[in-house]
């Protein structure tokens, strides 16, 4: 079982560059100092420090990743409630723990040789219908979330559909998540330093954000680059 356990690990964290190693640790390593420092709580760090290894393996293609992320969409569920971001909230909840297991299940049916996913690409047509879907979205939900008495309803909105869709390319293995995760991640951005300047506890998130920001650029780049290799699998 531990030789199984061993192998898994080895193989999740094969054929990384030196440089995502070392980028990696800076960065949790830079979210856990900062927040210590500026008194933040232990588990916006955990959230954080979860979410990035989350990013940071699911842009290489690895199972794993579903795992930290897990943790990361319980706990920061939670913590965007305390803020009242009651959008971000149930987004969390509600939408990105299901498709945790889902992606489990069916990424396994697509890995190569080396256990990283087999990288997909929308049609044309799917570019332009899940545009028109997102946008009808957000002019929607904004409005509800105005009316619940969000106080960021269109930010808000803005973050939860392009991240439910975004989930479901991720799920599919689509190049085009990462183009909606640095929308969402920018997005995200503004929203959690405005919670941030209001006094709310949101250093170790607001990093976290800015962190996924700068990788969701790097994966962009990475994955349309293979992408051009090789054709899409379906």
């Amino acid at each position: 079982m531990w030789n199984r356990i061993l192998k898994f690990i080895r193989g999740e964290f094969s054929n990384w560059q030196y440089w995502e190693i070392i980028f990696t640790l800076l960065c949790t390593s830079a979210i856990t100092v900062i927040s210590i420092v500026l008194d933040s709580g232990i588990l916006g760090i955990a959230s954080a420090i979860a979410g990035t290894l989350y990013t940071m393996l699911a842009g290489k293609g690895k199972i794993s990743c579903y795992i930290f992320g897990i943790f990361n969409s319980a706990a920061y569920g939670y913590i965007s409630f305390s803020q009242k971001l009651y959008g971000d909230a149930m987004l969390n909840w509600l939408w990105y723990l299901p498709m945790m297991f889902a992606g489990i299940i069916l990424w396994r049916k697509k890995r190569d040789e080396t256990n990283c996913i087999i990288k997909n690409r929308l049609s044309p047509g799917g570019r332009w219908f899940t545009f028109l879907v997102c946008a009808a979205g957000v002019a929607v939900y904004s409005r509800i979330l105005a009316l619940s008495g969000d106080p960021q309803p269109v930010v808000d909105a803005v973050t939860t559909v392009l991240s439910v869709s975004a989930m479901i390319l991720t799920v599919k293995r689509c190049v085009e998540q990462w183009l909606m995760w640095i929308i969402v991640n920018a997005v995200s951005v503004i929203m959690w330093f405005r919670v941030w300047q209001d006094g709310g506890d949101a250093v170790a998130t607001l990093l976290w954000w800015l962190i996924m920001l700068i990788t969701g650029i790097i994966f962009f780049i990475q994955w349309y680059l293979a992408m051009k290799k090789s054709p899409a699998d379906n």
